[in-house]
């Protein structure tokens, strides 16, 4: 025998189709074809290597061999009620790129969204154990393509400003702006740094800031900022990414600084802003409280009295509010803490504050609205909170490792798109009783499609599920691609 003879013992175990090499002793399995060079002859073209053949234990492939087969069996239900639920996001992205990028940045969004935060290099095989590798079938979203995605997203940013600037073009003009911070443990991202909350996480932070249409609950924008600067110093980059006119900014006090109070009433804006305690303004507001103005607030199914008062300047007004269900909520808190004996907490101090409690103070340059219709404008604020609790504690947004600048950029991109979905499926849960998006994500999970004789066929589809199915508006169909 030559060194590279095989034994017909080891012949007999390999698979179908390949042909196995003797290699030093070690027998090695490669895929091969035969074609058919320029003057018709007939050649054998070895393939990549598939496994390896042992006397004792047969043919062992390589651990990503099965991966070349195509797959049979996906996740479908989770994947079809987003779908048929974020038409809207699908059809503003088709609006600002072309079809292939459009779908790109969808189905990653998408996969974020179903599966919470997914690392760059997981991302295709969610997609290829999908019904989404159905729908949108040939997507390069491996780890080197998705990385150009985002590195794109970040550099090449004419369309993602454009698809901004219409989302804030074709909002209420009511918006709201926060700030999230986010761990990255990449130390080599320009864009961590060790901020407040360095103590807390252990690690350098980037910090997300992010608007939000009070009215529809659709975001608008999305930015990721030097972890070491504060909101109040990042919400101008922000704010000048796009042409904003005649737009109300609803704020909290973290952004209260004078250039922002300037910034916010350029080109027709205004503001609704909570003056910070330290502030002169506030001092001078609330040393002596006195209301004897007042509204009931409603909420939902709750009500509280409000008392407020008024001091009018002539570039701005100074509201002062005081929520009487707060304000006894706060003193009835501090007093059991007095009375468990923490050092903080004193009657002293009680006596001191306890006029304080449930206040707010408000400074706005709205001049043609009721002190009610102020209120209740800032009480609308609330609601971005709603996306950074999804992408704290759903999405699992807390600990990143992109160590770019540009495809931070990129991700803070898909995020927006991310909380796009968020809203529109948001959106449709509204007619379901008794589930959150998360209960109706794993309901749906229960659902498979297999492949059986060249057709995709549904299964396990319970009563309940396909109730769910119906009031989320989803067919119980695989539709294909036209070809």
């Amino acid at each position: 025998m030559g060194n590279y003879s095989v034994p017909e013992s080891i012949r007999r175990m390999k698979p179908p189709g390949t042909m196995v090499k003797n290699i030093s002793g070690y027998y090695y399995v490669y895929e091969y074809k035969t074609t058919t060079d320029g003057n018709g002859k007939r050649k054998t073209v070895m393939g990549k290597s598939i496994g390896t053949i042992k006397p004792d234990k047969g043919f062992i492939p390589n651990d990503n061999y099965a991966r070349d087969v195509e797959m049979t069996s996906l996740e479908f239900g989770q994947y079809t009620v987003v779908l048929a639920n974020s038409k809207n996001t699908l059809k503003l992205l088709e609006e600002f790129f072309n079809p292939i990028d459009a779908s790109r940045i969808y189905c990653t969004a998408a996969i974020h969204f179903i599966n919470g935060f997914t690392c760059l290099t997981e991302v295709s095989r969610y997609y290829e154990m999908s019904y989404l590798g159905v729908v949108f079938p040939g997507l390069k979203l491996g780890y080197k393509a998705l990385s150009s995605l985002y590195d794109d997203l970040g550099r090449r940013q004419t369309n993602v400003l454009a698809m901004e600037a219409a989302l804030v073009n074709r909002s209420s003009h009511h918006m709201a702006i926060d700030g999230h911070v986010i761990g990255n443990v990449s130390a080599e991202n320009d864009l961590s740094a060790k901020g407040y909350k360095f103590r807390k996480l252990g690690e350098e932070q980037i910090n997300l800031l992010m608007a939000y249409d009070v009215n529809t609950g659709i975001p608008l924008l999305s930015r990721v900022f030097d972890g070491g600067l504060s909101d109040k110093l990042s919400v101008k980059d922000l704010v000048n990414e796009v042409e904003i006119q005649n737009m109300l900014f609803i704020v909290d006090r973290g952004f209260y600084s004078a250039s922002n109070l300037e910034l916010f009433s350029q080109n027709g804006n205004s503001y609704i802003i909570p003056i910070p305690n330290s502030n002169n303004l506030t001092k001078d507001a609330v040393a002596e409280l006195v209301f004897t103005r007042r509204f009931v607030y409603k909420k939902e199914k709750k009500a509280s009295v409000i008392e407020y008062k008024e001091i009018v300047d002539s570039q701005y007004r100074v509201l002062v509010f005081r929520d009487l269900n707060e304000s006894a909520e706060e003193q009835a808190n501090y007093l059991r803490y007095v009375e468990l004996g923490h050092k903080s907490y004193t009657l002293e101090k009680y006596n001191e504050i306890k006029d304080l409690l449930g206040v707010t103070v408000l400074q706005t340059s709205i001049f043609d609205k009721t002190p009610q219709e102020i209120y209740e404008l800032y009480k609308k604020r609330w609601k971005i909170e709603t996306y950074f609790n999804y992408f704290k504690n759903s999405a699992d947004y807390n600990a990143l490792h992109l160590p770019d600048y540009y495809k931070m950029q990129g991700l803070a991109f898909i995020m927006l798109v991310e909380a796009l979905i968020y809203h529109d499926f948001q959106s449709a849960m509204k007619e379901i009783k008794g589930k959150t998006i998360r209960d109706a994500l794993l309901d749906a999970r229960t659902i498979k499609i297999h492949k059986r004789k060249d057709s995709w066929q549904i299964c396990n589809c319970k009563k309940s599920i396909l109730t769910l199915f119906e009031q989320l508006h989803t067919p119980m169909s695989v539709d294909l691609p036209p070809t």
